[in-house]
């Protein structure tokens, strides 16, 4: 915001001495509630300016709700879900089956919902909107009694259950961003002393774990424990960071795998609260500067003038394995954060720092076994890594390969670039050679990271197959993105998102998927898995005459392997069955 005033109608010194007021109703929202006179000056008024109370200066009679309006909005909304969590018997349910769409697809109430992403086409803006935030847990849960476990999660639960629980979580760790050093984090947790587990394991990070071995449990008896241990991992973060004595890196660990859930459940609102609490950790331990030949260590990025922001002091790494530990669990958030702001129609956090002058400096990561081995050299600096990457810097990955971990962060970035730049086109007041440059040079990128990626069948092992896909898919999604708005524009109108969408499907085919989970990502609603293959599809059906028949029978053939894929997902993901169920019917109109 500017800190120059204009003048008030009627002349007058900018935000100086003069005592004109506002008209009634006119006066800006800080001077309103501090019953302050008011110039109603623009952008800033003179009170406000006097006072050094410009950030807090906004007027409510803009085109738009102010910044106060729409945080004092998504409160209410917060609150309003809280109490449908805390008393579900007093509230109506926020979930109803939309009449027109009965058995389809669900609707969902105004207090939930999340703004449609405006760059994605009309088809997925119409299935986006109609996505839910279900209150209750999978249908698979068993009915009956259930067991009793204390709510309390510092209490432990007994030792069977939980060599249970973390055996049913350790074969899927991977494809939920697990990156803390497994041996370690097992040696922990097989410490026969539960004083010294739980001086080195979080209570937080450990219902976390317990929540995911009970979700994806092929055990009824296990699964009855999961909305025991949703509630034991909430009331653990809530203190979390009030309890000194345990690692941020721990809390950083069980926020992703909580907001994990939550994507998977489909519950957006949590899911993206304890994404941005990963985030907000991450960047107050300074994890996006690590080995920076640049940062000093003054201060949180971003941090206004006089701004009370808390900082987590790390202490060095003790070794390379718990520096692996802190920048892969940097990129995690940052790949996640990412690939979700996109999904949701929000901006990405990192964003914000990048605006304020501070970018990311952490080397992209490598693979835990690297760090294992020594990782980085002693010496080893590094400057701007995203802003390298995306301006088409080449530096060559330290160990001669890039790690799984660093293709999906350069994957995700890319996505989210060309749904930016998508949305900055507007034909009218667009100067379109210039728009056109940075097109090529966007889409150049992309082609020439995507011929760089292995083929997912030459995977060594599932998880790490699992992982090729998820980085595929967000590749070729930023392909369908960057054109999502450009079909009535014949320069960039070349076909190129239709063979994007394709090579998804395919990849997808040649997966050999043997887990019960996958990544919650590829069901978020903008990925071409499903509605960004929606939107492909109704614009190639809207096509010439004479290609319908053929493109129609490639589409069917490719909506067919997409679909079955997220119905095989459907028990321990019910966001994929929903969107399941509605892009059937969005294949049965084609």
């Amino acid at each position: 915001m500017s800190q120059t005033a204009q003048a008030p109608a009627g002349g007058g010194p900018p935000g100086g001495g003069s005592s004109k007021r506002a008209p009634r109703g006119a006066a800006c929202l800080n001077c309103r509630r501090r019953k302050m006179r008011c110039d109603g000056a623009r952008p800033v008024c003179g009170q406000c300016i006097r006072t050094n109370r410009e950030v807090d200066c906004e007027y409510t009679d803009g085109p738009g709700p102010s910044p106060t309006q729409v945080l004092e909005e998504q409160i209410a909304r917060l609150e309003s879900r809280i109490r449908e969590l805390e008393h579900p018997e007093l509230v109506p349910p926020s979930v109803t089956l939309n009449p027109a769409t009965a058995g389809a697809l669900w609707t969902q109430s105004p207090a939930g919902t999340f703004a449609p992403l405006r760059s994605i086409g009309s088809a997925s803006r119409s299935l986006l909107s109609r996505v839910i935030t279900p209150d209750v847990m999978s249908a698979a849960i068993p009915a009956g009694p259930v067991p009793v476990l204390s709510e309390d999660p510092a209490v432990e639960p007994p030792q069977d259950l939980v060599r249970n629980l973390v055996n049913a979580f350790l074969p899927h760790s991977a494809t939920l961003s697990f990156f803390l050093h497994i041996p370690r984090f097992m040696q922990a947790m097989q410490q026969p002393n539960v004083d010294q587990r739980r001086a080195q394991l979080s209570p937080a990070l450990l219902n976390a774990v317990y929540l995911w071995g009970a979700h994806l449990s092929t055990s009824n008896a296990l699964r009855a424990y999961e909305p025991i241990f949703q509630a034991r991992v909430t009331n653990a973060l809530s203190s979390a960071l009030r309890e000194s004595q345990y690692s941020v890196i721990n809390l950083i660990q069980a926020e992703v795998l909580v907001a994990n859930y939550f994507f998977s459940m489909s519950r957006f609102l949590e899911a993206r609260y304890h994404c941005s609490a990963a985030v907000a950790l991450a960047l107050s331990c300074r994890l996006h500067k690590m080995r920076s030949s640049t940062d000093q260590g003054l201060g949180r990025a971003g941090a206004r003038h006089g701004e009370q922001v808390r900082e987590y002091s790390l202490p060095p790494p003790r070794d390379a394995i718990e520096e692996g530990e802190r920048m892969r669990g940097f990129w995690v958030v940052y790949v996640m954060d990412k690939s979700w702001a996109v999904a949701m129609g929000s901006p990405s956090h990192f964003n914000g720092i990048a605006q304020s002058g501070s970018h990311v400096d952490t080397p992209w990561p490598l693979e835990m076994a690297q760090y294992e081995a020594g990782g980085f050299p002693p010496e080893y600096r590094n400057a701007l890594t995203v802003y390298n990457f995306v301006t088409g810097g080449l530096a060559p990955p330290v160990g001669g390969r890039e790690s799984q971990l660093t293709l999906r962060a350069k994957a995700a970035t890319l996505f989210e670039k060309a749904t930016i730049l998508a949305t900055e086109w507007s034909s009218a007041n667009t100067d379109r050679n210039e728009f056109y440059g940075r097109f090529v040079a966007l889409d150049g990128l992309i082609d020439r990271f995507i011929a760089s990626l292995p083929p997912v069948e030459r995977s060594a092992s599932p998880d790490h197959a699992l992982t090729s896909l998820v980085t595929h898919t967000l590749a070729r999604a930023a392909t369908i993105q960057l054109r999502s708005n450009f079909k009535d524009y014949d320069r960039m109108n070349d076909g190129k998102d239709f063979l994007a969408a394709q090579a998804a499907a395919l990849a997808l085919e040649h997966t050999n998927i043997t887990s019960n989970n996958v990544d919650p990502i590829l069901a978020a609603p903008s990925l071409p898995r499903p509605a960004t293959y929606a939107s492909v599809a109704a614009s190639a059906i809207a096509g010439p005459s004479s290609a319908r028949g053929p493109q129609r029978d490639a589409i069917r053939a490719m909506l067919d392997r997409v679909l079955a894929a997220m119905n095989r997902f459907r028990e321990t993901s019910p966001l994929m069955g929903m969107l399941h169920d509605g892009f059937v019917s969005v294949q049965g109109a084609m």
